[in-house]
């Protein structure tokens, strides 16, 4: 059944990279939502609770900060709830410290809500991405492993392309 269930994280990260080949916002965020969905369920074959539960919740916050920027609510007021979500997440599924890395990476990945400038943006995906990879790699989830190592790479590779630029 084991590869039943990588084959499943493969389909999410098929998923999760037709959504970076998207022209309009809607469209990226319908296949993250999809994506996210998908890894959800690999994550609960896995039992791995946590990113299990972040992934179904990331869904939520992905269709959050789309009504937000459609009604133009307070960026905070979206994410206090947000945050208060995670770290219940966090508190109930804690088994070890590895299990708290899906919290850490969702937490991370949320300042680009806040935030413009594309140097913060680029530290927070490298830092969700090695926190997803080392729970990745605990949970044994293969395709979770390709998905973070990969996208961990290009984003550090693009902050390091820009870095170089610089006199």
């Amino acid at each position: 059944m084991n590869i039943f269930y990588q084959l499943i994280g493969f389909g999410a990260l098929i998923a999760m990279g037709l959504s970076y080949w998207q022209n309009d916002k809607r469209t990226i965020l319908l296949w993250q939502v999809v994506a996210n969905l998908i890894f959800a369920i690999h994550y609960t074959l896995l039992h791995a609770c946590s990113g299990a539960l972040c992934s179904f919740f990331q869904i939520v916050v992905l269709l959050l900060f789309l009504l937000q920027e459609k009604f133009n609510w307070s960026k905070l007021v979206t994410a206090i709830p947000i945050v208060a979500v995670f770290l219940l997440i966090a508190v109930v599924t804690y088994e070890t410290p590895v299990t708290v890395l899906p919290i850490v990476a969702s937490l991370a990945a949320l300042l680009p809500f806040f935030q413009s400038r594309r140097r913060v943006i680029q530290v927070a995906g490298i830092a969700s991405g090695l926190s997803w990879l080392v729970y990745v790699i605990a949970v044994r989830s293969y395709s979770g492993m390709v998905t973070e190592s990969v996208l961990t790479i290009i984003t550090a590779a693009s902050l390091l392309k820009k870095e170089t630029r610089k006199p």
